[in-house]
């Protein structure tokens, strides 16, 4: 097999990307926007020792489970994966892939429950930060092509609820059509990765409750027209902040800490299970409310079930989760490297009247966790985990630290389920999974949110 090959083949399986796999000779070969049980023709683009990548050029014999996409513009857009599905199918091979993850991991079947959501499947992303070019000399949003840093133009709303991109609502594409309106009425240029010239780099945007938060980040130091803008947006009928990010940096980070406000209020309010949360345009949040909250509550839950007295929420951000989790125990202790997020978690634990349950230390987790833990196991004091880790999932120090000091249980929230399954197996000789729960936060693309409840043996 070699690049350029053109092959008939039969898709066997799904990968973790939400791709199709075949055998072709012993060779595994991944093609994208292919589902088992499919016959394709594809392209060969690229071949390594052990696996190949094809591109589809004819779908020969599709499956069942093949629909339309309901985003006009899905085969060239690289923002989801997986509208091509049925949704069903979706979440049947979501709930495999974490089953197949575990599997590798710990050498046995785990028994992995049903995928759980909360049924809004477009439309439910609650920020958005999209690209910005100059296409025929006219200021347009999009997102990259799959692989490439060329913006594919939004097409029109396919329906009244949604925007242009149907995983965002109306309201947002309010935003985004009052922004574009603007900026090319000031005749703003797009800034050029290659040159490093040019202005406009970015729109951001972030409902919460019924208000928004707009960012403009460019590469300079002041947005020009500013009440332009402000005029614009006010149009829309919405509520909302307006900022302006210098970003002036040659980097594909997005967003840069040098933010200032422009119009509105600095932070606007959350309602979070509970606990109403100041949120300024650099703090994280998870981009589906719905789901966001049946992954809290069922952490709390299981706290509350468990009786645990005293908790650690290590990885804890701004202490969103902390402070729920304050309602149901005696103690929490939140770890968190980033100083702005814990000057955040202080200002919330101090807003929720929570003082006395909570405390929020700086430092790494790898750092910090370890002695703690040890502290609480030498006062006799029993105490629990909630793991929260980004992608890349926990610090070994963090798995050591917790197989040394064994904390009654662990709570394990994840959006990896290959380094969750990683983790879980550095535990499997100290603790048991009694229940490993998948959460659609992220329909029509490959990702999956995971809760797993783990006992001490």
């Amino acid at each position: 097999m070699k690049k350029g090959d053109i092959l008939d083949i039969e898709i066997t399986s799904s990968g973790m990307e939400g791709e199709g796999v075949a055998r072709v000779d012993g060779m595994v070969v991944f093609v994208p926007l292919c589902m088992q049980g499919e016959k394709v023709r594809v392209m060969v683009r690229e071949v390594n020792k052990k696996f190949a990548r094809a591109t589809v050029i004819k779908v020969l014999e599709p499956c069942v489970d093949r629909i339309t996409p309901l985003c006009p513009i899905f085969y060239r857009c690289g923002c989801c994966d997986m509208q091509h599905i049925r949704y069903t199918r979706q979440l049947e091979i979501k709930k495999a892939n974490v089953e197949a993850c575990l599997y590798k991991a710990l050498g046995r079947k785990i028994e992995v429950n049903d995928v759980a959501g909360d049924g809004i499947i477009f439309g439910y992303r609650n920020k958005i930060q999209v690209p910005l070019a100059k296409v025929n000399g006219k200021v347009v949003a999009g997102y990259y092509k799959g692989n490439t840093h060329t913006v594919v133009p939004f097409g029109e709303r396919v329906r009244e609820d949604l925007g242009a991109c149907v995983m965002y609502e109306s309201g947002m594409q309010d935003m985004l059509d009052a922004f574009l309106a603007y900026a090319n009425e000031a005749g703003l240029d797009c800034y050029d990765e290659r040159t490093h010239s040019g202005f406009l780099r970015h729109f951001v945007a972030r409902r919460v409750g019924n208000k928004y938060a707009v960012v403009v980040v460019g590469n300079g130091k002041k947005l020009p027209l500013e009440k332009k803008l402000i005029s614009a947006l006010n149009d829309t009928g919405k509520e909302f902040s307006l900022y302006f990010d210098r970003n002036t940096k040659n980097t594909n980070v997005i967003m840069s800490p040098d933010i200032s406000l422009i119009y509105g209020e600095a932070r606007l309010e959350a309602n979070i299970c509970g606990v109403r949360a100041n949120v300024s345009p650099l703090s994280f949040m998870q981009i589906n409310d719905g789901v966001r909250d049946m992954i809290y509550n069922a952490v709390a839950e299981s706290v509350r079930r468990n009786k645990d007295g005293v908790v650690i929420d290590a990885y804890s951000g701004a202490g969103v989760l902390t402070n729920v989790l304050a309602k149901s125990v005696e103690r929490v202790y939140g770890i968190e490297i980033v100083p702005e997020a814990v000057a955040d978690a202080d200002e919330l634990t101090k807003s929720c009247g929570n003082e006395s349950r909570v405390k929020n230390i700086c430092g790494d987790c790898a750092e910090e966790l370890p002695p703690l833990a040890k502290k609480l196991r030498e006062s006799g004091t029993s105490f629990s985990v909630v793991l929260d880790p980004p992608r890349k999932g926990c610090d070994e120090k963090v798995i050591e630290a917790i197989k040394t000091a064994l904390p009654d249980r662990v709570y394990y929230v994840s959006c990896n389920p290959a380094t969750l399954a990683r983790d879980l197996a550095r535990l499997d000789g100290a603790y048991d999974i009694l229940s490993v729960s998948p959460y659609e936060m992220f329909p029509q693309t490959k990702h999956i949110e995971t809760f797993v409840e783990l006992l001490r043996k």
